[in-house]
């Protein structure tokens, strides 16, 4: 059975893959990560009825507070995954395990989805409705978009496409890699509670502050990673990948996040484009123009790299875990 393990966690990984861009997302009202935000909402509410009124940004009861819901969350969705995972094993049996996991871990990251709404933005601009553009690219960004122009519009999509490879891909499947479903779910959960209550506005700062300490934390070591696969995709893909080296090593810590600031700085290197968001950060060298046809080639470099990164790195960690027995412990065979 050990033997077996590492192959059908591989098979896991194709499965996902393949439900990702075949199938997609499931409609809300049955995604876990949309029902993981409306317990965040409830609790957040909750919370923010019982804070201290006279401290505008909530204080220290709020960051307490906020501090149990996201280590309590992340660990109920892990140990829920874990038991709901191990369950399919032992009492319906391998093929359940597979397809199960496979859904699950499908759900835990998106290639698919970026890909349409950065889609979507470039026909709008294609098409010349800047305006339709500016509200499709507010599904994907917490920034105004009412104003920004054309160019502004573009980087902010090869911004989101980069910055999504982290977070949206080779985070969830790194933590797939070590601790299986429940990995991959916790880091979601983390990085779904960073995305709705981690701001530095007086509403949601204390309230979620552990929630960006985590989501920090979790995407560390798949940030730096990340610089070897979007690098080498850059290679493969004929673009600039020692300037995306050498803007990477010169830009990557000039965003607010110690993390978002690399994989958008190695892709505006290979593209020799700099991407700007307004009075925040500027990355790279505005050597050439930002295009629609720059954006593609953005969605080029992190599919190739999702590639490698699981060819080189993902199946090799799980494999070098099956040789010590991780995952027999792990599944409790």
């Amino acid at each position: 059975m050990t033997d077996l393990f590492q192959e059908i966690i591989i098979l896991i990984i194709c499965f996902s893959v393949s439900f990702d861009y075949i199938i997609g997302e499931p409609p809300n009202r049955i995604h876990p990560v949309v029902w993981i935000g409306k317990t965040i909402s409830f609790f957040t509410n909750q919370i923010k009825k019982k804070g201290n009124k006279k401290t505008p940004t909530g204080g220290l009861q709020e960051r307490i507070y906020g501090s149990i819901l996201a280590i309590s969350l992340t660990s109920v969705t892990g140990m829920l995954s874990y038991l709901i995972l191990v369950s399919s094993l032992h009492l319906l049996g391998i093929i359940a395990f597979i397809l199960l996991s496979s859904v699950l871990l499908k759900l835990t990251f998106s290639i698919k989805s970026m890909d349409k709404h950065i889609s979507d933005i470039l026909k709008d601009i294609e098409n010349k409705d800047i305006e339709s553009a500016r509200f499709n690219l507010s599904k994907i960004v917490s920034r105004d978009t009412k104003t920004l122009s054309e160019e502004k519009i573009l980087s902010a999509c090869v911004e989101c496409v980069a910055e999504s490879f982290v977070d949206g891909i080779s985070s969830p499947l790194f933590y797939y890699g070590i601790l299986n479903i429940p990995g991959a779910i916790m880091f979601r959960t983390v990085n779904t509670l960073d995305s709705m209550i981690a701001y530095k506005d007086t509403y949601y700062r204390d309230i979620g502050w552990m929630s960006a300490k985590m989501d920090t934390i979790m995407n560390l070591l798949p940030a730096r990673l990340s610089i070897f696969f979007l690098v080498t995709s850059s290679l493969i893909l004929k673009l600039d990948w020692k300037k995306s080296i050498s803007i990477c090593k010169r830009d990557g810590r000039n965003t607010e996040s110690l993390n978002a600031g690399i994989p958008m700085s190695i892709v505006a290197g290979a593209l020799n484009i700099q991407l700007e968001k307004i009075n925040y950060y500027k990355l790279g060298d505005a050597t050439e123009n930002i295009t629609i046809e720059k954006c593609k080639t953005s969605l080029k470099i992190t599919k190739i790299a999702t590639l490698i990164f699981i060819a080189s790195f993902l199946s090799p960690v799980i494999i070098l875990l099956n040789s010590v027995n991780w995952w027999s412990m792990f599944f409790g065979y």
